[in-house]
């Protein structure tokens, strides 16, 4: 996953208006990113959009998981689905997947952890990168997957904190897994995490815009935008986030 070039490394591009359309605009203006299906209905459009266009050769990825808000559609046979599409292609990643106290079954032992382990379990075996969201407990999401395996060894799989939101402390034991931490326009609200992204190397951060279907409300309140509108708003935000963050 590129560094230096300006990369994406977490946006739902199946939830933004017209996303085939977008790809092709994304592609003309040279924005790579790694888009993610978080929930088994969005899997197969995703999949097929990486088919269609080529997504492969153009220099972006997929990554395939079970939100926290989605636990409840973690049947087994969804499970045995996730585990397929992932092996289409061995540089797809897992997730994102993770522990969200705003969603049910988020305490110790229930479904949100189950299913969190689970993913993190089939990120090692498949020795995939795995794209995590947390909200509520840093420590607890770390325990896991040290739990799991992680950290084990430097060469294995990179646990990535999409959307970081912790310390300089959290930032640690992540780095210490051999994990990234994922910059987004939140992180450096935040004076915590503003502190933390400041203080380690450049070359453990990654630079996202998370855009999803809230993105086009947030940016464009009159009318519907057109598909290079949306591309330019997504690369200006990409762009600023990045700037920020190796300015601190």
């Amino acid at each position: 996953m590129p560094h230096k070039q300006l990369y994406d490394s977490h946006i739902h591009i199946t939830r933004l208006p017209h996303p085939r359309e977008l790809a092709q605009e994304l592609d003309r203006i040279g924005y790579a990113y790694t888009a993610v299906a978080c929930e088994p209905g969005e899997w197969e459009t995703l999949w097929e959009l990486w088919q269609d266009l080529d997504l492969k050769n153009k220099g972006g990825n997929l990554a395939f998981g079970i939100h926290p808000m989605a636990i409840a559609q973690a049947t087994e046979p969804h499970k045995a689905e996730l585990r397929r599409i992932l092996e289409q292609d061995s540089g797809f990643m897992v997730g994102e997947a993770g522990l969200d106290r705003r969603f049910p079954e988020y305490g110790a032992g229930e479904l949100q952890e189950q299913c969190f382990t689970f993913q993190a379990e089939l990120a090692l075996e498949l020795k995939r990168d795995l794209q995590i969201h947390c909200v509520g407990d840093y420590g607890r999401a770390i325990a896991l997957l040290k739990q799991a395996g992680f950290g084990k060894t430097k060469e294995g799989p990179r646990p990535i904190f999409h959307r970081f939101g912790g310390d300089a402390g959290t930032a640690r034991q992540i780095l210490e897994m051999g994990g990234l931490l994922s910059v987004h326009a939140s992180t450096l609200t935040k004076k915590s995490s503003r502190m933390a992204v400041a203080e380690f190397p450049k070359e453990v951060l990654l630079f996202e815009t998370d855009a999803d279907e809230s993105f086009v409300g947030k940016f464009f309140s009159e009318g519907k935008p057109s598909t290079g509108d949306i591309a330019q708003k997504l690369l200006s935000e990409l762009r600023d986030v990045r700037e920020a963050a190796e300015n601190l």
